[in-house]
């Protein structure tokens, strides 16, 4: 067995363990590759987290990160590492499906500004992953291209959160250490909570968007799926060029920042009913944890009710996802998820001077939150309200997005990591959230949670192994 077979038994190591095995030739892009094309062989015809598999074109990709590498050019921390994307961003020369079966046919014809980056960096693009179609759910359903399953329900179905469902769950699945998701109401956040990963939804626009099917234009963020928050730093701090999310000495002497003094938000106990009464004790145990680490934690009192933030929220999204949607959705003779097209029908029928009062009031809202954050530093809540439930059981009409959707709503930043497991061992997500462009900050804030926890290193095992 070769050093590389040995070091990939356990899985990917950390993104930093890689690119130092690929620096100094105790592994190639060619073995992370290969290994990831293995497992996807393995495990996808049951997960069933990929749409497309690049193999030949990714093992070419790989071999040229080597060649760069044997030539003395290391071009960062993705270099040589397989990542894989959503199919909703464009890949030249690829479908982007988007999740629906009507868009089977639409090749792309230049590649999204994040596979650009991607490719710019050095890393393997693998292929691309099943998700909500057209990214309007967070359960995960895909009638017509077929739902993900969570890895964590092994023989039973369980729902894997969306819209972005198979990048978490070839996360998850340690398919690939990285994937490109979206998130325009949680819908990296959902995945990675029910998925037991790590998922960052940056401030909108951070990671652009062009070249992204959109759902809404308001509200769409392009976001980053990993094992780890240390992970997902330095991938959107090597994506952004932003020193600030990965500090390069943090590198050098394994620190990260301390939740000493740190101003953190939490929830009321009002704004927590109806929590599963896990998720409520896990939550209560990570608000312990910053306690102990000294953090100064205030209860945070939202400018109004979750409720009012998901009609303001729905609003927008619905009116602008029948901007681009409607026409297909209110063509009855079309197959569309029955899911998804009973919410852009509705969509269309929103009056224009309801959309307009939807975006004032966000405006409004968002200066209302600025006033009651205050001088906190970041807050924390439970990413969802359940962890995963068998997908044939969920109520579409009710997501798991009552925490996560007003980080769009509001334009702040939000990570979702892992911070416990319900009685049946299914994952639970903290959501770490903060203002507009303090993306640096929630990383710090997570990888600082993380040193001080273990459950991001909890990983699913397969029993196909």
């Amino acid at each position: 067995m070769n050093l590389a077979t040995q070091i990939l038994a356990a899985g990917f190591p950390s993104l930093v363990s890689m690119g130092e095995m690929l620096r100094s030739g105790a592994c190639t892009s060619v073995d992370l590759t290969q290994y990831a094309l293995a497992r996807i062989r393995k495990l996808d015809e049951h997960l069933h987290a990929f749409v497309g598999v690049y193999a030949d074109e990714a093992l070419r990709a790989a071999e040229a990160a080597d060649r760069l590498i044997g030539a003395g050019y290391w071009l960062g921390p993705l270099h040589g590492i397989p990542v894989a994307l959503k199919d909703n961003i464009d890949v030249s020369g690829r479908a982007s499906t988007a999740g629906s079966s009507l868009r089977v046919d639409e090749i792309a014809v230049a590649d999204a500004w994040i596979t650009r980056r991607l490719l710019e960096c050095g890393a393997v693009i693998v292929g691309k992953t099943h998700m909500v179609e057209f990214a309007l759910g967070a359960w995960g359903a895909n009638e017509y291209m077929g739902a993900p399953r969570n890895p964590w329900g092994h023989s039973e179905h369980l729902s894997p959160g969306g819209s972005s469902s198979g990048s978490a769950v070839a996360v998850a699945a340690g398919m690939v250490p990285l994937s490109i998701g979206t998130d325009t109401g949680a819908s990296v956040r959902v995945p990675a909570a029910l998925c037991g990963i790590t998922g960052l939804k940056p401030t909108i626009g951070r990671l652009r968007s062009d070249g992204v099917v959109p759902l809404s234009t308001t509200l769409d963020s392009v976001g980053l799926l990993a094992q780890t928050a240390e992970d997902a730093a330095l991938m959107f701090s090597a994506l952004t060029g932003d020193e600030r999310s990965f500090p390069a000495a943090e590198l050098q002497e394994g620190t990260t920042a301390s939740l000493h003094g740190l101003r953190v938000g939490y929830l009321a106990d009002s704004d927590l009913e109806g929590l599963q009464p896990e998720i409520k004790t896990a939550y209560a145990r990570a608000l312990s944890t910053f306690r102990e680490q000294r953090a100064d934690l205030r209860e945070l009192v939202l400018p109004t009710t979750f409720d009012d933030f998901a009609d303001v929220a729905s609003s927008i999204m619905l009116s602008e996802a029948a901007a681009s949607w409607g026409h297909l959705a209110l063509d009855d003779s079309l197959k569309m998820d029955p899911s998804v097209r009973p919410r852009i029908v509705a969509g269309s029928k929103f009056s224009s001077v309801k959309y307009v009062n939807a975006c004032r009031r966000r405006a409004e809202l968002k200066a209302r939150f600025a006033e009651s954050f205050g001088d906190l530093d970041v807050f924390l809540t439970p990413t969802t309200q359940w962890t995963a439930r068998p997908l044939a059981t969920v109520d579409h009409a009710v997501p798991p997005v009552r925490y996560a959707r007003i980080g769009n709503l509001l334009d702040l930043c939000g990570i979702s990591v892992q911070m416990g497991e319900d009685d049946k061992g299914l994952p639970i997500g903290l959501q770490i959230a903060g203002p507009t462009d303090a993306d640096a900050r929630i990383l710090g804030v997570a990888r600082s949670y993380q040193s001080c926890t273990s459950w991001h290193q909890r990983r699913w095992i397969s029993s196909h192994h």
